[in-house]
């Protein structure tokens, strides 16, 4: 299965002109997350040759604006499309959805989208009085597991042990998007990236939110086990 990448938005440029965020097409007709421009993303699905009437379904990690402002590009007329969403997320975001007369699955604690491609549910995470939620796909291709995220706000170490926690035989072997780190100290990332490499983490692409620093740090740690992805790459499994 391939995995393209159809927009990304990493610097602090991007984010303070809204081309933030990150928008993935798994397969042919699963697109994971719209991105925080629509334009941008319209126009790379054309420069791709990405055929929109194909995507089928749309699975939103969060409900923050970077990662579904293309949404209400795609939604009209489509009748055809299911939404996967988190059962948290704000309500008039809900309504907006339902508005286009789409289907929406609020997913549970472990959905299947179609063969071999699931969703983790919503993993909730308490910080500073606050819960954070977020959903990430999950890729089974022979005897490994993908996971594919948005940002991680619940811990990509979290997220990689709640997923394991559905399947008995496969293991995950490959992380894919943003993993928030940001604005975590070099201690704390050395400490999550030793935890991803006890996990058995064989591939690793790091995007988005990841921030730059901790990308070089993830780099020298993975080696050739690093990717370094780009608008327009294909990551196959």
């Amino acid at each position: 299965m391939k995995i393209k990448i159809l927009a990304t938005g990493s610097s602090k440029w991007q984010r303070f002109i809204c081309r933030w965020g990150v928008s993935f097409l798994i397969g042919e007709d699963v697109l994971f997350d719209t991105f925080g421009d629509p334009g941008v993303l319209l126009r790379n699905m054309r420069k791709f040759n990405i055929d929109p009437s194909r995507i089928r379904h749309i699975v939103l990690s969060h409900d923050d604006w970077d990662h579904i402002s293309g949404l209400w590009y795609l939604l009209p007329n489509r009748t055809d499309i299911t939404v996967y969403i988190c059962p948290g997320f704000q309500q008039e975001i809900k309504d907006r959805i339902a508005s286009f007369g789409v289907r929406i699955v609020e997913v549970e604690p472990f959905t299947v989208i179609k063969e071999d491609m699931f969703s983790s549910g919503q993993i909730e995470v308490s910080c500073e009085d606050k819960t954070i939620l977020e959903q990430v796909v999950v890729v089974r291709f022979l005897k490994s597991l993908t996971i594919i995220t948005g940002c991680a706000h619940p811990g990509i170490v979290n997220i990689i042990h709640t997923v394991q926690n559905n399947f008995s035989r496969e293991k995950v072997y490959s992380v894919l998007g943003g993993l928030h780190l940001k604005d975590n100290t070099n201690e704390d990332n050395m400490k999550i990236i030793r935890e991803l490499k006890d996990i058995g983490i064989r591939k690793i692409v790091p995007m988005h939110c990841t921030g730059k620093h901790a990308t070089r740090m993830i780099r020298d740690a993975f080696g050739y086990n690093f990717i370094k992805a780009r608008e327009g790459d294909s990551i196959e499994l």
